[in-house]
């Protein structure tokens, strides 16, 4: 069974709680994430998404210049290990509504893996197994499958 550890992002996009929420959401921008780690001292405190600014911040009238992210980051949070199976993972964010689960070893974040590249995985998974599935059939139907052109290989 794959883990999250074989498709979860390592390259973690980061913040302080201290900081504002103006500047998580230009690091979203420019790193094109939806969603950053609240990381203090090393351990992972919370998460900062584009729904907590847009709900919690803007739509609440909330200068984002001067609001922490601490007060609207999601502190109370799922995490899941690098050896999670990636059904769990599902599980978990379906069950939640959730878009980003963070991967923690201990407290220390290590990856995240959003539901977006979940989804994309599987596609990709399941496009595999049609295209194995039809290339069975083809063989078992006595066609050849490398054949495409519907000609003989010698003209």
């Amino acid at each position: 069974m794959t883990t999250i550890g074989s498709l979860m992002k390592t390259e973690l996009v980061t913040i302080s709680p201290k900081e504002t929420v103006s500047a998580a959401a230009e690091r979203m921008a420019r790193t094109g994430v939806g969603a950053l780690m609240v990381v203090k001292d090393g351990e992972l405190v919370g998460l900062c998404s584009e729904r907590d600014v847009v709900e919690l911040v803007v739509a609440m009238g909330k200068d984002p210049g001067t609001t922490a992210v601490e007060q609207v980051a999601t502190s109370f949070l799922e995490t899941v290990t690098p050896d999670t199976r990636l059904r769990r993972c599902a599980e978990i964010l379906r069950a939640g509504g959730f878009r980003h689960l963070p991967v923690v070893d201990g407290k220390r974040p290590v990856g995240i893996l959003s539901a977006r590249d979940l989804f994309e995985y599987v596609v990709r998974s399941l496009e595999q197994v049609v295209d194995l599935e039809q290339y069975r059939k083809e063989l078992g139907e006595g066609v050849d499958p490398y054949d495409h052109a519907g000609g003989s290989y010698g003209l």
